[in-house]
Order: structure tokens, then sequence, then C-alpha cells
């Protein structure tokens, strides 16, 4: 799904160079670019809500309650519901180019729903047509304890044609059994499979999966790697490439598009 540029351009958990990851405003500032897509990252919490939020736990290195004090101990999301999460506040900043304090907007852990009624919105203020790309996260070490792939992407499916559009959405998930299960329940939405350092051949990928889209780390892609991709006919968007000297490099390889935190700066270097 290439937009109007040559280069999908990918904003990376939101334009999170300039706004706190995986936030409204960082999604906002995507949407006032005209990216082609969003890509951000999904948990799901003990009352079976969908949170936008990169980590599987809240800790208090990132976390404060509203008097400002360090949460009290990591605990993983699932074993929150969303209304105790969301009356934390987030410092997270570790991708600003500028450190500066967040803004109150930027303290506050969106749900999937606040966010697809958000761009809603924004598209059309800003006439633009966003594609969600949606990273389903698990953690395999603590599977037991964690919600199944099948639960997590159930309710994200749900979430998506309650508050969504199907037809505007992509999966993508390093995890192999997230995967099959969109293939399982919804066969024809389309996926991206996340690579790194992967020991897995392109050709079992796509013989897998079918996707649409491989997604490897950048340093992982090489131009026989390139070659294999599109003679499958999958597109190659690499993450998370972030300066001029790597967006030059990887387009003459010949991907797709880029995944980045700096979406202003990929634009700009496009133009």
């Amino acid at each position: 799904m290439v937009g109007q540029r040559k280069i999908h351009v990918q904003a990376h958990r939101g334009a999170c160079s300039e706004f706190a990851e995986n936030t409204l405003p960082a999604f906002r500032r995507a949407v006032e670019l005209n990216v082609d897509s969003i890509e951000l990252d999904v948990q799901l919490t003990r009352d079976g809500r969908v949170a936008v939020y990169h980590d599987f736990e809240i800790t208090p290195e990132w976390c404060r309650d509203k008097l400002g004090n360090p949460v009290a101990a990591s605990l993983p999301l699932w074993e929150m519901d969303l209304e105790s999460l969301q009356s934390l506040e987030i410092r997270v900043d570790r991708r600003l180019a500028n450190k500066r304090p967040l803004s109150e907007a930027e303290k506050k852990i969106p749900s999937l729903a606040e966010v697809f009624q958000a761009i809603k919105k924004w598209d059309s203020e800003f006439s633009t047509s966003t594609l969600m790309d949606i990273e389903i996260k698990r953690e395999d070490l603590i599977e037991k304890k964690a919600p199944s792939a099948r639960v997590m992407v159930s309710q994200v499916i749900s979430e998506i044609r309650e508050h969504w559009d199907m037809k505007k959405t992509r999966i993508r998930s390093f995890d192999f059994s997230v995967l099959d299960e969109v293939r399982n329940q919804v066969p024809e939405l389309p996926l991206a499979v996340l690579t790194y350092q992967s020991r897995v051949s392109i050709s079992e990928i796509y013989q897998r999966f079918k996707p649409e889209v491989w997604a490897p780390h950048y340093r992982d892609l090489s131009l026989e790697k390139m070659a294999q991709a599109k003679d499958v006919g999958m597109s190659v968007i690499p993450y998370t490439v972030n300066t001029l000297m790597d967006f030059k490099e990887m387009i003459q390889m010949g991907v797709a598009g880029l995944t980045t935190d700096d979406p202003t700066l990929l634009i700009q270097f496009l133009k």
C-alpha cells in the first residue's frame, strides 16, 4: 500500500522524534505530515482492553502516579485494567530528538479505540487517509501468564471492526504464532512479518504467511535478500531508519518504504 510518494513513509510509534512515542500528539503529527502509515504497539489489559504501549511492563523508570512518584514495582500490563493503567503518567522520552519536559497529552497511555477515533477526526481535518500498521507484541518466556496469541488477536480484530476500517489496517509481529492467528481469524487482512537477525529464509516466510510486507531491521538487509523478497512479490519496508545516509542507502537498494522515527526528515529528504 504505497501512497502518493514513490517511497512509503511509515511513522514509527507516530512522529516519535518530535513527540513521545505511541501517544496522541505523536500520532497527530504523523497525520498532519500525511504519512502513508502509522506503526504502533499494542498490549492487552486485564479487562480485555487494548492499550497502545511498547513495553510489556509498567516500570518505575518510566511511570509515575498522579502525585509524580515512581510506581512501586514493575507490573505486566495484562495484570492491570485499563482505568488503572491510564491513571498513571508516562515519562517516556527515549526517542525524542530534543529532550524536554513532556506535555500533559504526552504523559497519557491511549487505548487503541481512542487512537482510532482521534485519527478518524484528524484524517477529516487534514484531508488524509492513514493506514494503521499494528504490532501485536508478546513475550514467549512468560507465555503462561501473558494472554495467548489467539486472545490478543481476537481482541485487536474486534477493536478494528468496531472503531476503525479493516481495509486501512495491517497487522505486524515478530511472533509467528500471532501471525498464524491473524491468518486463521481474518485470512484477508494484510500482514507484515517483522524479523531481526532471523535465520528463517525469505521463501519460508512467504510460503507460511503470504505477507504483503517483509519488515527486517535495516542492518539485516542486503541486495540478495531484496532480490529474494521481490521474486516472491513481497514489499520490503525496513525499520527503524533515521538518518539521511541510511535513507539513501535503503532507497538505492530498492525498498518500497521506510519505517522511521523522524517522518519529517524523511519527507523533506524525498522532496
